[in-house]
């Protein structure tokens, strides 16, 4: 009898009609809606922001200098830029989503970052700058194959003054339009030595990056030059010198220096018309049959690239011509370590939060995590050759925690292309772990509460080094490898929540002890929407 939908419908709301006219819904029993409402009423409902999406995986970074202790402390204005491939890397997010290309670090010396979503990049360059320290570029490795949701990055910098380096500026006003008029030299030397030098001949002319003539009144040539035989050279080379993974051989420093012009603050890059003349600092016991090489930093995309120029071998010295101006590493080419390096630990366990592993000398310098509860670290050859350290390396090993704080070091120079046993560890402190638990509720109704599991806490030492800690499997916080009773700031970043007051915990004099701490927010609030029921009729 029905053909159609539509007819069917027309006919059940008739009948439904038809019904209500016969009885009367008077008693008030209004449907209460799902989302809380009021049955109709209008009533105000409080429920809890979204919560943000759950961290996987974090690089918990920090800027730090060597103190008198043989500690770490932050570095409180120091600028970092994120490139790939030479270029502003646009996958490098804060915890929040938005693309961190470059940051200042602030006071607490630190930085918390994560990969862009569905970004796959396995690494990038972080070019790390700070006034008084040498700037210096850093392989910042993203690739977590040791699957840690936290992956900690320490970037260490060295004071322009420190042990090993020397740096001078000459100026000069002689120079017409974009020409000098006359010879200008640079020598920088410590206690009597010269540690690089570099002079400007009369009548070059002076050009920018994109060769451009560069006028002005005043000339200013500095050079920052490198004992060639102190761990100092390796501790201020810049990163990414061996990134070719297809090469037998590395590129091991023998020398190393830093050589900037400018013209009236104007930054010169090229020169037209002549070249500089560069010397550096070299190995007394450098080979006279030695095949040397150079390559130059172009501090811009953080690249190494190598050159052609020769080098002439002198006395205790290298020199060579240059077109263009920006770090300069005079290297020998030596085959890599094959064998990878380990180090058998024996002594004290390895604590929760992990420790690190360095090795530092002429030769190189290296770092590498240690995990918690770990007998050894084997660090493959890969990661030996993207620091520089090769078949023949010897290098003093310690391992230290992230304040920095020493565990075990070898007594002098060992050989760092093979195995290392009985590595003793010794804990410099007695260290405690602290589970914290943060719970949240809206603040205008504390019956509802808000899920802020998926935050990023961040705790420290005054004047040290940050830490981070993500959820771990039951939504509490670890926080690991704790100096008993000293005083720690906790901070909270609960990633766009709408906190009310402040995200900060004190511990004091800390303990073991467990820790609850419930944070408030504002809550959204929404208008009820109930049924409206019927209005009833008029009997039938």
């Amino acid at each position: 009898m029905f053909t159609n939908k539509k007819s069917l419908l027309a006919l059940s709301v008739a009948s439904a009609f038809a019904l209500t006219g016969c009885f009367s819904d008077d008693d008030n029993n209004k449907p209460v809606p799902d989302d809380g409402g009021d049955g109709g009423d209008g009533g105000v409902v409080v429920v809890a922001p979204e919560t943000p999406a759950a961290l996987t995986f974090v690089v918990s970074g920090s800027v730090v200098q060597s103190n008198d202790d043989d500690e770490f402390d932050v570095i409180g204005d120091a600028t970092i830029k994120f490139l790939e491939s030479g270029v502003l890397s646009t996958n490098i997010v804060d915890v929040e989503g938005n693309q961190v290309q470059t940051l200042d670090v602030g006071d607490e010396g630190s930085f918390l970052v994560t990969r862009k979503s569905g970004s796959s990049t396995d690494s990038v360059t972080a070019i790390v700058s700070a006034p008084g320290f040498v700037t210096k570029a850093f392989s910042l490795d993203l690739s977590n194959e040791d699957d840690n949701d936290v992956l900690v990055a320490q970037f260490l910098l060295t004071p322009t003054d420190e042990e090993g380096l020397a740096s001078t500026t000459t100026t000069s006003s002689d120079i017409t339009g974009s020409t000098t008029t006359a010879e200008i030299v640079a020598d920088a030397s410590a206690e009597g030595s010269s540690l690089a030098s570099a002079t400007l001949p009369t009548g070059i002319t002076l050009q920018d990056a994109d060769g451009q003539p560069v006028t002005g009144a005043e000339v200013a040539l500095n050079v920052l030059g490198t004992d060639p035989s102190t761990e100092t050279k390796s501790l201020v080379l810049p990163e990414g010198l061996n990134s070719d993974d297809s090469s037998a051989n590395i590129a091991v420093p023998v020398s190393l220096a830093n050589v900037t012009l400018s013209v009236d603050g104007t930054s010169v890059k090229k020169f037209a018309g002549d070249t500089l003349n560069v010397t550096l600092a070299a190995p007394a016991d450098l080979d006279a049959g030695e095949v040397l090489s150079v390559s130059s930093l172009d501090e811009e995309t953080g690249i190494w690239m190598p050159e052609t120029f020769p080098v002439t071998k002198g006395t205790g010295t290298v020199s060579f011509e240059t077109d263009h101006l920006t770090w300069f590493s005079v290297n020998k080419s030596v085959p890599v370590c094959t064998d990878g390096l380990t180090v058998n630990f024996t002594g004290d366990a390895v604590p929760a939060g992990g420790l690190t592993l360095a090795a530092y000398s002429a030769d190189g310098f290296l770092w590498s995590r240690v995990g918690a509860g770990s007998t050894s670290r084997v660090v493959p050859p890969g990661f030996l050759k993207r620091y520089g350290i090769s078949s023949e390396a010897t290098a003093t090993v310690v391992v230290f925690d992230r304040d920095g704080a020493i565990w075990g070091e070898t007594d002098g120079e060992v050989a760092v292309c093979g195995t290392v046993n009985d590595f003793a560890l010794a804990a410099p402190y007695t260290l405690v772990n602290k589970t914290l638990t943060i719970t949240g509720s809206c603040a205008n109704d504390s019956d509802v509460a808000v899920d802020v599991t998926n935050s990023a806490v961040r705790y420290k030492r005054d004047g040290k080094a940050v830490r981070t800690a993500l959820k771990d499997a039951d939504g509490n916080f670890q926080l690991t490898n704790l100096r008993e009773g000293e005083d720690y700031e906790v901070t909270v970043n609960f990633r766009g929540l709408p906190l009310e007051g402040s995200n900060t915990i004190s511990l004091d004099a800390v303990t073991g002890d467990d820790l609850t701490q419930n944070f408030e927010f504002t809550c959204p609030e929404v208008t009820g929407s109930g049924g409206t029921g019927s209005t009833g009729g008029t009997g039938g």
